[in-house]
């Protein structure tokens, strides 16, 4: 579980959550199942109480993942973006007039909301920003940067990242695609810069220079492209799960 929703998940643990909990309907989703779709009229709160779910827009042509939502994150099924759960899930739904009337009661808990929406909504404008000023090689870098000082573990040799989405979820998140993802992790792999310890666990000996590789795609100068095969050490597969 992220760190970022920690505040809210301890608020639902006092006795204004459990209040708040006691209005909520608790549903359990399986990997792939629809939480709510655009065309959805009832407005609905929920919390993320266990897995992931996956908040993306989508039309005939593509898709554009908008964030994973994780144990602690609140959302609403009343918005223009499709809700999936991307693994076995369990959610708590509560009205949203139920909702903002609880919180009403709860000046604490009210903070607290108001924070966790805070932090998903700098998530997206960081993805937006990603998205339109990054190539799908230099968002790659600047993600594996984001998630190491959010998430990794640091000692004196370098950064430990336990990771959580796959590859696949990967690519979807930054716009790019599994192939694109697998070749430039590899090329990353032969430079140094990352290694692989396990098939959930990476290493990252030199974030500077991974930032520094980041910081020249971004201002257009050319770093390194990696090649398009498919046989590497790493050899990273849809098995192997990283962050979000």
């Amino acid at each position: 579980m992220s760190t970022h929703a920690d505040p809210f998940t301890r608020m639902l643990d006092s006795e204004q959550g459990r209040l708040l909990l006691s209005k909520a309907v608790r549903r359990k989703l399986r990997r792939g199942q629809m939480l709510s779709m655009p065309s959805q009229f009832d407005n609905q709160i929920f919390i993320v109480r266990s897995g992931r779910i996956r908040v993306h827009l989508m039309n005939e042509q593509r898709e554009l993942t908008l964030a994973f939502l994780e144990p602690g994150d609140v959302y609403s099924t009343h918005t223009p973006a499709w809700v999936t759960a991307s693994e076995s899930s369990e959610v708590l739904l509560i009205s949203a007039r139920a909702f903002s009337e609880l919180l009403a009661q709860m000046p604490a808990a009210t903070g607290t909301v108001v924070r966790s929406l805070g932090m998903l909504l700098g998530r997206m404008i960081e993805l937006v920003e990603t998205l339109v000023f990054r190539d799908a090689h230099a968002r790659l870098a600047h993600f594996l940067v984001s998630t190491a000082r959010s998430h990794g573990q640091r000692s004196a040799n370098g950064w430990t990242l336990r990771l959580h989405l796959s590859i696949t979820e990967i690519a979807l998140l930054l716009g790019s695609t599994r192939q694109t993802v697998s070749a430039t992790l590899n090329h990353m792999h032969r430079e140094g810069v990352i290694m692989r310890h396990g098939p959930r666990q990476f290493f990252i000996a030199d974030l500077a220079r991974l930032e520094a590789w980041n910081g020249e795609r971004r201002t257009g100068c050319e770093a390194p492209r990696p090649k398009q095969s498919t046989q590497d050490v790493g050899q990273p597969t849809d098995d192997v799960e990283m962050p979000g």
